[in-house]
């Protein structure tokens, strides 16, 4: 017998290799589509869009999960938690925000009852605004003319506002303003340094009444942040200020609008926990930007 009748008799039963190869493929098929079968429906659906959005390179929204109907209960939503977005803005103030705020109206209102013979004849306004609470002082209760020493009246008018800064724990900036009308004379060759040292003036009486000398910032701005026009002696005269400003630990930047504190504030009682809000409101100018002309801590 040859060579190749021997190879074609040794081979003669190969067909079982593909047959068993076979059934070994039919039976991963059906183990596969019985799986399928049983596969949670919601389930499938996402991996199937998810396939698709990675070999067609289209994003889709991946559809929530559900629970499957083996599991004995009603399908159910599962909830997933909101991503965060980038620059979002919050919400609102926070507690500690709200708090400091609610301090700052109570300073303001107690202000205002001492200071409320000046608030009614115009001499003082106090004011809340973004940067903290300010009392706007008119000149003529506090100078003469081109004058940076203190007036009579002035010492009895800071004694009842340094009584209740004495006891803030916040910082105090003194600014002093002018009109528009040059001054140049052998004590003060502009009215940035009429304006300057009006401010120190009042700081030091306010040190001389007990205020921490640590929490205290002077500052001059001459004539370039008028509240009114300079056209007129009324103008002018309201321009003519130093204001004592309570600043409030987190300055708020941007538009410095505040809220007017009335007179009538005098007579109402103490604020509770949370206070009511400010009696009368009406707009009030720009805040100044921070001291850079004079500043004397």
């Amino acid at each position: 017998m040859s060579r190749r009748q021997q190879h074609e008799q040794e081979n003669h039963e190969r067909w079982l290799v593909s047959y068993a190869d076979f059934i070994t493929l039919l039976f991963a098929f059906f183990v596969v589509m019985y799986s399928i079968s049983s596969v949670n429906e919601g389930k499938y659906k996402v991996l199937s869009k998810t396939l698709v959005a990675a070999f067609t390179g289209q994003p889709t929204r991946p559809l929530p999960l559900q629970a499957g109907a083996g599991s004995g209960g009603p399908p159910q939503l599962v909830e997933l938690p909101a991503l965060p977005t980038a620059g979002e803005p919050p919400s609102g103030p926070t507690r500690a925000q709200r708090e400091l705020r609610q301090r700052l109206a109570q300073i303001a209102r107690s202000l205002a009852r001492r200071l409320a013979a000046q608030v009614r004849q115009g001499e003082v306004q106090v004011r809340l605004t973004p940067q903290g609470v300010a009392i706007d002082i008119h000149d003529q209760v506090l100078f003469a003319s081109g004058s940076a020493a203190l007036g009579e009246g002035a010492q009895g008018l800071l004694q009842q506002v340094s009584q209740v800064l004495a006891q803030l724990p916040y910082q105090f900036q003194v600014n002093g303003y002018t009109d528009d009308r040059p001054i140049h004379n052998a004590q003060f060759a502009s009215n940035w340094d009429l304006s300057a040292m009006r401010a120190l003036s009042v700081v030091d009486m306010l040190i001389q009444q007990g205020v921490p000398p640590n929490q205290l910032v002077a500052a001059g701005y001459g004539q370039y942040h008028p509240v009114a026009s300079n056209s007129s002696p009324q103008g002018r005269a309201a321009n003519r200020r130093v204001s004592i400003v309570i600043v409030s630990p987190d300055q708020a930047s941007g538009d410095a609008r505040g809220v007017v504190v009335a007179p009538a504030a005098a007579s109402s009682p103490a604020p509770s926990a949370t206070p009511s809000p400010v009696p009368s409101a009406t707009p009030s100018p720009p805040a100044p930007p921070p001291p850079s002309p004079a500043h004397r801590p």
